[in-house]
C-alpha cells in the first residue's frame, strides 16, 4: 500500500473508532445554542476530569465559557452525547480539550505496544505527566489521528476546540522549522474544522510567543489564546516581574489583533487568588484560578464577576 493509502486508512480507522454511534443530528442540536461571542466572555472555567454528575454541574454554572474533556473519563466509550453537550452549552460556550503536541495512552487512538519509538513519531515520555508522550507533531500519521479526533468533537456539537501543548515545539530545539511547523499544524486544524462548520472556534493554550512569528500568522488561524501560570505557578508560586512583563507584552499583541486572552493560574492562598484576578483584569485579560488537577469548577472570591451557582 502507498504511503498515502496508509494515511487514509489510518484516518478512516481513527474516525470510525471515535465516531462510532455519533448522533448525526448534531447540527440541529447546535441550533439551540446561545448567541454568545468570545469577545463578550468575562468569566471562564477549566475542568478536565472528575465528572460525577456528567455535565450537569457545567450546565448549572454561570461561567460564560467552560473547557472540558470530550468524554467523562477520557475514553471514547464515555464521550458526551450531542444532547449532553447541547444542554451544557445552552447559555455558555463549551470547548473540548485537545492535546495536539503529546499523545495520551488512555485515548482510543492508543494501541497496545505503543511507546517511545513505536511508532516512530512517539518521541519520549513526559516526566511530569505519566501516560503522556511527546510526539513529532509534524508527522502525517499523528496529524491524521488528531484530525479524526477533531471530527468527533465537531459532531458532538462543541462550540470549539481548546488546543493544548502548542508549546511542544520547545521539545525540539535543534529542529529549525519547529515553530513554523506548529503554526502550520494549528492552522491545519482550524482549516479542517471550519470546512466542516464555519462558526467553529479555536483557542490555543500557551506558546504566547508564537504571535510574533511570520508577521503574526497564528492570529489568522485562531479565535483566542489561553495562557497558564502568568501570575502564579503551581501552586502559589508568584512569577517574577520580568516574566510577567514579557508575557503581558505578548498578550497585548494578541489583544491588538482583536483576540481575547484567557489566563489560568494555580493558587490556593486567598490573597494570591485575588491578586491574580485583579492583575489580569487590569490588563484586559479574562482570568481563572484553578487547582492543578483541574478536577472541579472553582468559584473564586477574588473575582468580582465570579458567577454564583443558582
Amino acid at each position: 500500500m502507498t504511503r498515502t493509502g496508509v494515511l487514509v486508512s489510518l484516518a478512516a480507522l481513527a474516525a470510525l473508532t471515535l465516531c462510532a454511534g455519533c448522533d448525526t443530528g448534531s447540527a440541529s442540536v447546535r441550533a439551540s445554542g446561545p448567541e454568545l461571542h468570545l469577545r463578550d466572555v468575562q468569566s471562564w472555567a477549566y475542568q478536565l476530569q472528575n465528572y460525577p454528575r456528567r455535565l450537569e454541574e457545567v450546565a448549572a454554572s454561570r461561567f460564560q465559557l467552560v473547557v472540558v474533556d470530550f468524554s467523562a473519563t477520557g475514553a471514547d466509550t464515555d464521550r458526551w452525547t450531542p444532547r449532553e453537550v447541547a444542554l451544557a452549552r445552552r447559555d455558555k460556550l463549551l470547548f473540548a480539550y485537545l492535546s495536539i503536541g503529546e499523545a495520551e495512552d488512555y485515548r482510543s487512538y492508543w494501541r497496545p505496544g505503543w511507546g517511545p519509538g513505536r511508532p516512530g513519531w512517539i518521541s519520549a515520555p513526559d516526566p511530569g505527566w505519566p501516560g503522556n508522550y511527546v510526539v513529532e507533531y509534524w508527522q502525517p500519521e499523528w496529524q491524521a489521528l488528531i484530525l479524526a479526533y477533531l471530527e468527533t468533537v465537531i459532531t458532538q456539537g462543541f462550540d470549539g476546540a481548546y488546543l493544548d501543548l502548542v508549546d511542544a515545539y520547545q521539545y525540539f530545539p535543534e529542529r529549525a522549522g519547529a515553530r513554523r511547523e506548529m503554526i502550520d499544524w494549528v492552522c491545519r486544524l482550524t482549516a479542517q474544522a471550519r470546512s466542516r462548520r464555519a462558526d467553529f472556534r479555536i483557542i490555543t493554550q500557551n506558546a504566547s510567543e508564537l504571535i510574533w512569528e511570520e508577521g503574526g500568522r497564528l492570529a489568522r488561524c485562531i479565535d483566542a489564546t489561553a495562557q497558564e501560570e502568568t501570575f502564579y505557578a503551581a501552586t502559589d508560586r508568584r512569577t517574577s516581574e520580568t516574566y510577567r512583563s514579557h508575557q503581558l507584552g505578548d498578550y497585548a499583541e494578541y489583544r491588538r489583533r482583536g483576540l481575547p486572552v484567557l489566563t489560568v493560574d494555580y493558587a490556593d492562598d486567598s490573597q494570591n487568588v485575588r491578586d491574580a484576578y485583579a492583575t489580569a483584569r487590569a490588563h484586559g485579560l479574562i482570568p481563572y484560578v484553578a487547582d492543578l488537577e483541574l478536577d472541579r469548577l472553582r468559584l473564586n472570591p477574588g473575582d468580582p464577576q465570579s458567577p454564583p451557582w443558582p
